[in-house]
């Protein structure tokens, strides 16, 4: 789809549809939003959902925020059920995704709203219009709040205008789309085999760590805390095109794969500052712990994250996982009340067992094997997304399906 506004979107609809504002819907209910005082993480709570955990119109279960039995009991309204469609309401916002059977009974925070359609079909219609580049600009146009943390509100949320496509048509298109997505889920978990592979590897070399020398993190590495400035959308609400890549500390956090090809935000050639070269190691934290990622192009990093320059590719990759391993430890480096806030001189005073050469040279072999079988996947999986973002224009503007589709 190309980025045109919403009004102009809605415009060219077949004539046979129908416009509704989402609030007003017969088979779908906005139920609201999530928990406002979830309480501290407890290990063997109930997992509840956040805006990080929507990414790409999925949700991951990999280490959730718990709350207390308590607690959740306490939220029925916020506690999900299969089928529901969840919404992020700070940061992203716009960013939607299905509740698929792993996820019933989770519950869900503040920052994430809860739509309950009376039906699927009507679950991933809603979930593909969110994920529209229309619907998502149009999002952030009725956003408030700074640059670092844009809030949309249920108010803006319930008027968003929806389409409302013969239900013929629309099992078409579904059809089409849950095709698409079963590649895609192929090709994602390729690509985690890929990387869990990497750490089976790394964590079999480093077995013999304790016969090597300790040395600080800082005498491996040229770090650098981000000073970039966050990228302000242009007066539309959309973003700059072109310039540098903008790395944000949830660009670095939401990653699920170690290695980063770019980023939604991008800072105009001059304004960038000190750019950080492919192969540097890009560190974030939260208060679950502290997260690498290896940039693949050239960025600009912001507030909140440190910039790791190693001395070869064996380094890089040995430093990546070994960050990656000792996530829930460093977090101790940070600072603030969500531990978000990393001090690059307690970072660096980490101290790390470093293998000869051969190890590392060795590691780093495969380790690119396998990165390179991962990127295959992801970049399949990028064309599968324009695709599909075309397969949704031809449908919005009544070219799909054709006649003899069946």
């Amino acid at each position: 789809m190309t980025q045109e506004s919403l009004e102009n979107e809605l415009q060219r609809l077949p004539r046979d549809w129908g416009v509704g504002r989402l609030g007003d819907l017969p088979n779908v209910q906005v139920i609201g939003y999530g928990i406002t005082r979830p309480g501290a993480h407890v290990d063997d709570g109930v997992p509840m959902i956040r805006a990080a955990d929507i990414q790409d119109g999925r949700l991951r279960s990999d280490e959730p925020r718990r709350i207390a039995s308590q607690v959740h009991e306490t939220s029925l309204r916020s506690q999900l059920e299969v089928g529901d469609v969840v919404v992020v309401l700070v940061g992203r916002v716009g960013e939607a995704a299905v509740v698929g059977g792993e996820f019933h009974h989770w519950n869900a925070s503040r920052t994430v709203a809860i739509i309950r359609p009376s039906e699927p079909d009507e679950a991933a219609w809603l979930s593909l219009w969110l994920g529209s580049p229309a619907v998502r600009e149009w999002c952030e146009r009725q956003a408030t709040g700074s640059t670092l943390q844009r809030t949309l509100s249920l108010a803006a949320l319930r008027s968003l205008p929806v389409p409302i496509p013969p239900v013929g048509p629309r099992t078409a298109l579904l059809r089409a789309m849950r095709l698409l997505e079963a590649k895609t889920a192929t090709n994602s978990r390729i690509a985690e085999c890929a990387t869990e592979l990497s750490e089976a590897h790394f964590a079999r070399e480093a077995r013999d760590s304790k016969s090597w020398p300790e040395q600080p993190l800082a005498s491996l590495v040229h770090l650098t805390a981000g000073t970039a400035p966050r990228p302000r959308p242009d007066g539309d609400g959309t973003q700059t095109e072109g310039g540098t890549a903008f790395v944000a500390p949830a660009d670095i956090l939401q990653s699920e794969l170690p290695h980063l090809y770019g980023t939604e935000r991008r800072l105009p050639k001059g304004k960038e500052g000190r750019v950080c070269a492919p192969g540097s190691l890009l560190v974030a934290s939260r208060e679950d712990g502290v997260r690498a990622v290896m940039n693949q192009v050239p960025a600009a990093i912001g507030r909140n994250v440190l910039a790791l320059g190693p001395e070869s590719v064996s380094d890089a990759q040995w430093l990546l996982h070994e960050i990656r391993s000792r996530g829930a430890e460093l977090a101790a480096t940070a600072q603030g009340s969500a531990g978000r806030e990393l001090s690059g001189r307690a970072f660096g005073a980490t101290m790390v067992r470093w293998p000869p050469s051969d190890v590392r040279e060795r590691f780093a072999r495969l380790a690119e094997r396998l990165h390179a079988r991962a990127h295959i996947a992801q970049t399949e999986n990028e064309m599968l997304r324009g695709l599909r973002g075309r397969i949704l224009d031809s449908f919005l503007s009544g070219r799909f399906p054709g006649k003899s589709a069946s």
